[in-house]
């Protein structure tokens, strides 16, 4: 009996959660792929592939949604077939009850996150690509960006293809050049960024600070920008969305410089905190909301968790983007409501049992 009631709450509760995060993230997917049929090559593979891909993004983006819309339909289904007060009469007490209760949400929001480690992270790019038949669209030109004591000029860069295009390493010493070093093309290794020539042009001052001469030394090969990955270089520029592998990575790489990092934590949050906030949802309505049928408005218990929920969702997506664009912290933006609202569930969670 002790196991029983675990495996059928979690059951149901899991089977729920299934259907729902398959109906909703299908029904986008398959709206997204109407919206832009026409623009796709008509050819089955790169169709299968689109919609894979708008799948995984989809999936990314509304799973929070349909933990709590889970979790509201197990909840309700349960009170209304009196499950929730047998199980209570015979002992069982909520903390009890929640544990299976919650356990497919917590597996599903920790199975996404494994996901956001890799390349899953990058399904969006790659619908986009599909959908602009070509992978140039990512190519990103003129950029500047620090690196150690120096600066650095690229005119282009092809993450594609993993490859820097005239490329100038400018080294400063008193708000003077005194150095730089020029290559024609760098190609990305893993670590480093790897040219077979390169040219170094030192500049000599005479003590009034007037330029006097220059030396030129042919380098052969050079490498530079250790931990520079594309996506690192992508991310300074554009605001993409990394992985949470390149995310910690990219984070070191850029503290190091010196550079500002809230991009790199906006996209961390988005992955890790944003969908976190499903979860004491699903607490705060299983500890406030009665179990008893006939104590229970249903009806505006279906409003407030339902209605409430898209309204919560979409005002911290609003944070989200105000983040983005570097408009407010993440951590105010993201970090203190998520926390706040598992302060409140956690509250509700020790809270001293009533006893019938």
């Amino acid at each position: 009996m002790r196991s029983s009631y675990f495996l059928y709450i979690a059951k149901h509760a899991g089977k729920n959660l299934l259907l729902i995060l398959m109906a909703v993230t299908l029904a986008v997917t398959l709206i997204d792929y109407l919206k832009h049929a026409d623009e796709i090559i008509s050819t089955t593979g790169q169709t299968i592939l689109y919609l894979f891909y708008t799948w995984e993004f989809r999936l990314s983006q509304f799973y929070p949604l349909a933990i709590v819309f889970a979790a509201v339909v197990t909840y309700m289904s349960l009170v209304r077939s009196h499950v929730w007060v047998s199980l209570y009469t015979f002992g069982y007490r909520k903390k009890q009850l929640f544990v299976p209760f919650f356990l497919p949400a917590l597996a599903l929001y920790l199975l996404l996150l494994f996901l956001q480690t890799g390349s899953f992270s990058y399904a969006r790019e790659r619908a986009w690509d599909i959908l602009h038949h070509t992978q140039s669209a990512r190519i990103v030109d003129d950029l500047f960006f620090k690196y150690n004591d120096s600066f650095v000029y690229v005119k282009r860069l092809d993450p594609i293809q993993k490859v820097l295009v005239d490329v100038t390493v400018f080294t400063l010493k008193q708000k003077q050049v005194r150095s730089t070093i020029t290559l024609k093309y760098a190609k990305f290794d893993g670590v480093y960024w790897v040219t077979d020539h390169a040219v170094l042009t030192k500049k000599h001052y005479s003590d009034q600070g007037r330029l006097v001469g220059f030396d030129r030394e042919d380098m052969g090969e050079y490498r530079l920008l250790k931990g520079y990955k594309p996506k690192v270089i992508e991310l300074i520029y554009e605001g993409d969305s990394l992985s949470l592998r390149d995310a910690i990575s990219t984070y070191g790489v850029l503290k190091k410089q010196g550079l500002d990092t809230g991009k790199i934590k906006t996209s961390f949050y988005g992955k890790v905190f944003l969908p976190l906030f499903a979860l004491p949802i699903v607490a705060i309505l299983f500890f406030a909301t009665p179990y008893f049928s006939r104590y229970m408005n249903r009806e505006l218990v279906w409003i407030l968790s339902l209605g409430g929920t898209l309204m919560l969702w979409g005002l911290l997506y609003a944070l989200y983007s105000l983040s983005v664009s570097g408009t407010v912290s993440p951590d105010l933006a993201v970090l203190f409501p998520v926390m706040l609202l598992m302060g409140y569930a956690y509250r509700l969670f020790l809270k001293e049992e009533k006893v019938i």
